[in-house]
């Protein structure tokens, strides 16, 4: 995975998703950051190899073709939340998340990601959204305090 594939999700937006089974693109120091599943897959297990099992947190590598081949097994697993860049032009997006994804939040406000070294990113060029996979997830994502715009796919 490159470095820059390398940045964690801020603790509160995973809490206030609810409880997660799996996370299988997560690194262990993401883990001591965020406790963002039950099970994890790190790059030495590789999730994309791993059977996936319950409602999976995914905040994938953002490299082709890497977030293809995460957002595409996540449409195949169909139950849970991932959290992408807003990029609705992106070939991925109209592919894969478009035609798999049940709903939709574009987050209103821009992440700040943390890096490996648990220091806080600079606030990024993009926007983000998190993408429901099953009714309970996008139920989830409806009724979520983050401040957003939510939209059934």
């Amino acid at each position: 995975m490159k470095e820059n594939d390398e940045w964690y999700t801020p603790i509160e937006i995973i809490c206030s998703l609810g409880e997660f089974d799996l996370d299988p693109a997560t690194s262990s120091e993401a883990y001591g950051l965020n406790h963002s599943a039950k099970h994890i897959y790190t790059v030495k297990e590789n999730g994309l190899k791993q059977d996936w099992m319950g409602r999976v947190w995914l905040n994938p590598p953002y490299s082709n073709p890497l977030i293809q081949q995460f957002l595409t097994k996540m449409a195949e697993h169909n139950n849970g939340i991932a959290l992408v860049f807003s990029k609705i032009e992106a070939k991925w997006f109209h592919d894969i998340v478009f035609r798999h994804a049940t709903a939709v939040k574009f987050l209103y406000d821009r992440i700040q990601f943390y890096r490996p070294d648990g220091t806080k990113g600079t606030q990024p060029r993009n926007g983000s959204m998190l993408l429901a996979y099953g009714k309970e997830n996008a139920e989830i994502l409806l009724n979520n305090a983050l401040k957003g715009k939510f939209v059934f796919l």
